[in-house]
């Protein structure tokens, strides 16, 4: 067997699906500071059916569905409890606060319009108390 591998993964993007994909959009730009990188329709006259929201390295796509299914994606933070602070004034509809689990993670979990969860996390050896 060679040492050298001939690939890498290089990132994970997570795909939600969303009932409507500018509400949601809305949700996701304005609550969790991502920006938009990509929108789609089939034709002008069609409403959106999939997004790309990016944030630093990380991307969330949305996809239209009739009736979403619920998803969860986990996206690793550096700094979750500043970033905590900034969802929370922005209003996001956080379902678990901050907190420290036993699994050696601090995290918080958020839902959007649709159901979906995202967690945030960041290990506890990471953190530095001030």
């Amino acid at each position: 067997m060679s040492g050298k591998k001939e690939f890498s993964l290089e990132v994970v993007a997570p795909v939600f699906p969303v009932t409507d994909i500018k509400r949601s959009t809305a949700y996701f730009t304005e609550k969790l500071q991502f920006t938009v990188g990509f929108e789609w329709a089939d034709s002008a006259d069609e409403p959106l059916s999939y997004a790309i929201l990016q944030q630093d390295n990380t991307e969330l796509h949305l996809t239209l569905a009739k009736v979403p299914n619920s998803t969860v994606a986990y996206f690793f933070v550096n700094n979750v409890q500043g970033y905590y602070r900034a969802v929370e004034a922005k209003g996001a509809d956080i379902t678990h606060e901050l907190g420290d689990q036993p699994w050696e993670m601090r995290e918080f979990e958020v839902s959007d319009p649709d159901g979906n969860r995202i967690i945030f996390g960041e290990h506890l050896s990471r953190i530095k108390e001030t």
